[in-house]
């Protein structure tokens, strides 16, 4: 049996609709509660609407509208304590210390597997 992790609220911001419910089970099923999010500005609503509950957000980068690193740039500045997963296949050398100084906790490159983000997103809400 999965540990739970209920108290911890994860919100998920990708565009990618296969993706973001994929990710969505997965949290559910390591005990962590869900928002989702397929763009930017609906993240930020998101996270408006339930600050309280969420305690991370994993953000794509290539998101339509409002982009992932603006996004994580204005999370940041709302909320300081909020831990922050950067994600993307956009192949750019630099793209890591971009999200990094936009103020991410951690940039983790697409593809990724569903156990390397889960770990992640444990060691940052233990």
């Amino acid at each position: 049996m999965t540990e739970s992790h209920g108290t911890r609220g994860v919100l998920i911001v990708e565009d990618d609709d296969e993706l973001r419910s994929l990710f969505g089970q997965v949290f559910e099923a390591e005990g962590f509660r869900v928002y989702q999010a397929g763009d930017g500005e609906r993240g930020l609503d998101m996270l408006s609407a339930h600050a309280p509950e969420i305690h991370l957000l994993i953000t794509d980068l290539g998101l339509p509208g409002l982009g992932g690193v603006e996004l994580i740039a204005r999370v940041r500045k709302a909320s300081p304590d909020l831990k922050i997963i950067g994600t993307s296949g956009f192949g750019a050398k630099d793209v890591r210390e971009m999200v990094l100084a936009a103020g991410a906790n951690d940039f983790i490159p697409k593809p990724f597997s569903m156990p390397e983000m889960v770990g992640k997103v444990k060691s940052l809400l233990p």
